[in-house]
């Protein structure tokens, strides 16, 4: 359909402009054969303004003509999908935050830190496929601070440290206001049992909040957070689990 406008407005638009602007000319090319005094039958003035007039409105159909198809046309293109990015296919959106910090994971619980659920694992312990990507995700902070009391571990010494060196990446969905605090990792031949625990940033003053009050799980207000963590040994052929023994959802997974 998109063609026939197009073949039907191009030559019409030519023939406008022609005669708009060579009125006399266009009359002498295409209509002076039929006459048996050329001379004699040309057209007057009037008549050649009449014709500039039947021009400009024939230019102006052909001009919405050509709109009309170019509007008809994209509108019939099919819009491709946007491609996400590696973070995107592997983790969902929106980019999660980073917790690109050094530390050592701790053996047990905290009853006094809130438990916030684990959505997904990915191990990533293949010196080949490190995942060097999470380099280029925001670090986690805390209403725009990234130096805050009590948040787990230290600054990596080297760039890339904490990447190349992690066995497992978890993804989390903690309270905005709260910071990761501790992660635990117990390890046997058979499991991986993982945690990571939410708490307040630590007041200046030294005293201990509430964080069970402070970090409700479930709460609106909450960020997905990426935490790289170091085992003593690559998971392997072994299960991972929370600390209570329930699966944990291996990312890219169908379950």
């Amino acid at each position: 359909m998109g063609s026939i406008w197009w073949f039907v407005a191009v030559p019409l638009g030519v023939a406008a402009l022609w005669a708009i602007f060579a009125p006399r000319n266009q009359w002498r090319s295409l209509f002076s054969w039929s006459v048996s005094n050329a001379h004699n039958s040309e057209p007057g003035g009037a008549a050649y303004a009449y014709r500039q007039i039947i021009a400009a409105v024939a230019l102006s159909i052909a001009l919405l003509a050509v709109v009309l198809t170019m509007v008809w046309t994209s509108a019939r293109e099919p819009v491709e999908a946007p491609v996400a990015n590696s973070v995107e296919q592997i983790w969902g959106s929106p980019q999660p935050l980073l917790v690109y910090r050094s530390f050592q994971p701790a053996g047990a619980a905290d009853a006094n830190l809130v438990d916030v659920p684990i959505e997904g694992y990915l191990p990533v312990n293949d010196d080949e496929r490190a995942p060097l990507y999470l380099l280029d995700l925001e670090p986690f902070s805390r209403l725009g601070t990234t130096n805050i009391p009590g948040y787990i571990g230290s600054a990596p010494a080297e760039t890339d440290s904490t990447i190349t060196r992690a066995d497992v990446v978890v993804k989390v969905r903690g309270p905005l206001l709260c910071i990761p605090r501790r992660v635990v990792a117990v390890e046997t031949p058979e499991r991986v049992q993982l945690s990571v625990l939410y708490g307040m940033p630590t007041p200046s003053d030294g005293s201990a909040p509430d964080n069970v009050v402070g970090c409700p799980v479930g709460e609106d207000l909450t960020a997905s957070v990426l935490i790289p963590i170091r085992l003593n040994d690559p998971i392997g052929e072994r299960t991972v689990e929370t600390l209570d023994g329930a699966p944990l959802t291996l990312v890219g997974s169908e379950n």
